[in-house]
C-alpha cells in the first residue's frame, strides 16, 4: 500500500496543470515545535554555542545544531528561536531558561534555520538552504535548493511552503528552473511477489 507521502507526490504530478501541490505528508502535528514532532514529546537542542538576545527576545544556537522532538529531527548550522516578548508569567524564570521549559513551546512565535537545513520525520526528509517555521501562520518554509524525499522518490524545487493546518505543501520553481520529480516504481510499497523465507 502506498503511504501518504508517496500518494501526495503522485497527486502533485496529477495536479501539474494547477501548479505543484502536495497533500498528506506526515509533517502535520498540531502543537508540535518541529514539523512531524510529537507535541507531547520533550524538545532537545544540541549545539556548539547558545546566545540569548534579550532585546530581541531571541535565542540563537550555532555550530552543528541538532534539534529533536519525538521522531522529528532538524539539523542546521544556525537555529534562531524568536519568543513572544514578556511571555513568561510573573514569577516564572527569565528567558532563556523559560523558553524551552514548561510551556516553552507556547512562548515561541518563530523559528529560523540556516546553513544547510534538513528536517527528517520518520522516513521523510525535507532539505533546503534556509528554513522558517512561523507559528502564527502555522507554516513551514524551505528555500534554496529544496528537495523533499522519501526513499527513492524525490521532488526538487526552489521553495517549499507547507501549511501545517491544512496538511498541504506547495513546491515552487525558480524563474530559471522547473520543479522536478522522480518516482521509483515499487518504492514505498511491500513487494508481495517475493516468496517469504524462513
Amino acid at each position: 500500500m502506498r503511504n501518504g507521502f508517496v500518494a501526495a507526490l503522485i497527486g502533485l504530478v496529477a495536479c501539474a496543470a494547477m501548479g505543484p501541490v502536495l497533500t498528506g505528508p506526515a509533517w502535520a502535528q498540531k502543537g508540535a515545535v518541529l514539523p512531524g514532532g510529537n507535541p507531547k514529546a520533550p524538545i532537545s537542542i544540541d549545539a556548539g554555542k547558545l546566545d540569548y538576545f534579550e532585546k530581541d527576545a531571541r535565542l540563537t544556537y550555532s555550530g552543528g545544531v541538532v534539534a529533536k522532538q519525538g521522531e522529528s529531527t532538524l539539523r542546521a548550522q544556525v537555529l534562531s528561536i524568536f519568543l513572544i516578548k514578556n511571555a513568561p508569567a510573573e514569577g516564572a524564570p527569565a528567558a532563556p531558561a523559560a523558553a524551552m521549559g514548561a510551556g516553552g513551546a507556547s512562548q515561541m512565535r518563530r523559528m529560523e534555520a540556516s546553513g544547510g537545513v534538513s528536517i527528517t520525520s520518520k522516513d521523510q526528509v525535507g532539505m533546503g538552504d534556509q528554513g522558517v517555521y512561523d507559528k502564527i501562520e502555522n507554516k513551514v518554509y524551505l528555500t534554496g535548493n529544496v528537495s523533499l524525499s522519501q526513499g527513492a522518490n524525490i521532488t526538487k524545487g526552489e521553495r517549499l511552503i507547507y501549511d501545517l493546518t491544512t496538511g498541504q505543501a506547495q513546491i515552487e520553481s525558480s524563474t530559471k528552473g522547473r520543479v522536478m520529480s522522480i518516482f521509483t516504481p515499487g518504492s514505498g510499497e511491500e513487494d508481495t511477489r517475493k516468496p517469504k523465507t524462513r
